[in-house]
């Protein structure tokens, strides 16, 4: 490190937070017959969180894939890397704030990055992929400040980078259409200046703090067209859940990437955690909320509407009726007007009754069909219906 550089390297590598034991020199000795889900695929789908950790549990798959991402050539390729699955970060401010990463990975350059696996869209994507972000810059500064090359500093050099950020890299893995860049699959954020971007002039304010957002769905290349290792994993990503085999590209990496998610391969205890996290869970959670939201919203809106407008034309014809009824007996001024009034409370109760009913209804509808939309099978529908 040069004088007054105040840029940190790390080395080393954490260990995997879980490990499925598979030996893939002989047949697997099972406990447990294969779960039906899983009969007839070739491998796992790895936009599931199990998978997806098997998938990049090697330094370098995840290598491969960061430099394929990060657009790394040569030299510039990762070196050095250290990562941990499922990282939780946590602060006090004041209150306890915590947030889990699937992936996150520092490099020898003193890089940090988070890799999210993002199933399905809800209201608050955007939302939580900035807080995130807001958690990997702290917690990288926070590693940085306590790295020994930080501390071997002198307390001046220490004190002029006080407010010095490392570079940190946020990758989304989006199984859905990227939010501001519909049809395609690949997006990178940054930090403009407003100025610069009405001026056509923009560059990135920071070339420290990134977003990247990759959709698996939008990529619709065939495996005689990928070019390059994002594509590459992208295209294993997008068609491993196919049931078929997939190819290697003559990438030794991959080869043995692809074995570890091989169904065949696959420990019981990996079928087994891979089975649970395809049944209803966070993300799921998060979508039903937002669905039910909208449902209750738009229900009630157009149930009070209708309910209104029935209300008022029941009401009307049953006062009319009931008041020229009366009033035949008691007089047509008096009957009109009594009957007039009870028609129109009647009326409204029933109709206002009817209508939220109505509403109801159509509001279960929106959100099934919202629902299916978001790739939620049918059996976890009827669940979520009967909840509400």
């Amino acid at each position: 490190m040069v004088d007054g550089d105040c840029s940190i390297r790390l080395v080393g590598v954490y260990p995997r937070k879980k490990e499925y034991k598979m030996n893939r020199n002989c047949a697997v000795i099972r406990k447990k017959p294969i779960p039906e889900a899983f009969r007839g695929k070739v491998y796992l789908d790895p936009t599931y969180d199990p998978a997806f950790k098997e998938l990049f549990a090697s330094k370098d798959a995840l290598k491969d894939f960061l430099d394929g991402v990060l657009g790394l050539d040569g030299n510039d390729k990762i070196k050095d890397l250290r990562f941990r699955f499922e990282e939780p970060v946590e602060f006090r401010v004041p209150q306890r704030k915590k947030v889990i990463f699937d992936i996150f990975a520092t490099t020898g350059s003193g890089r940090f990055l988070n890799i999210e696996m993002q199933r399905v869209e809800h209201d608050f994507f955007i939302d939580r992929a900035i807080l995130y972000k807001a958690f990997l810059v702290i917690k990288g500064r926070k590693e940085m400040e306590e790295s020994p090359e930080f501390k071997a500093l002198p307390g001046k050099e220490q004190k002029k980078c006080r407010y010095q950020l490392p570079e940190t890299v946020s990758i989304w893995i989006c199984d859905f259409d990227l939010p501001y860049a519909t049809g395609e699959y690949l997006d990178e954020w940054a930090l403009y200046s407003r100025h610069s971007v009405d001026n056509g002039s923009a560059v990135p304010l920071s070339e420290k703090n990134r977003y990247i957002f990759l959709s698996v769905p939008n990529f619709t290349k065939s495996a005689d067209e990928v070019n390059g290792a994002a594509e590459m994993w992208l295209y294993l990503l997008n068609h491993a859940r196919d049931g078929g085999e997939l190819p290697a590209f003559g990438s030794g990496i991959v080869e043995e990437a692809l074995e570890r998610i091989r169904v065949e391969n696959a420990a019981d205890e990996l079928l087994s955690d891979q089975e649970k996290d395809m049944s209803l869970k966070e993300d799921y959670q998060i979508v039903l909320a937002s669905a039910t939201i909208r449902a209750q919203e738009e229900g009630l809106a157009k149930g009070l509407a209708e309910g209104r407008e029935k209300g008022l034309a029941e009401g009307l014809a049953e006062g009319r009726e009931k008041g020229l009824a009366e009033g035949r007996e008691k007089g047509l001024a008096e009957g009109r007007e009594k009957g007039l009034a009870e028609g129109r409370e009647k009326g409204l109760a029933e109709g206002r009754a009817e209508g939220r009913a109505e509403g109801r209804a159509e509001g279960q509808r929106q959100m099934a069909d919202f629902l299916r939309s978001k790739g939620v099978s049918e059996e976890l529908i009827a669940e979520a219906l009967d909840q509400k």
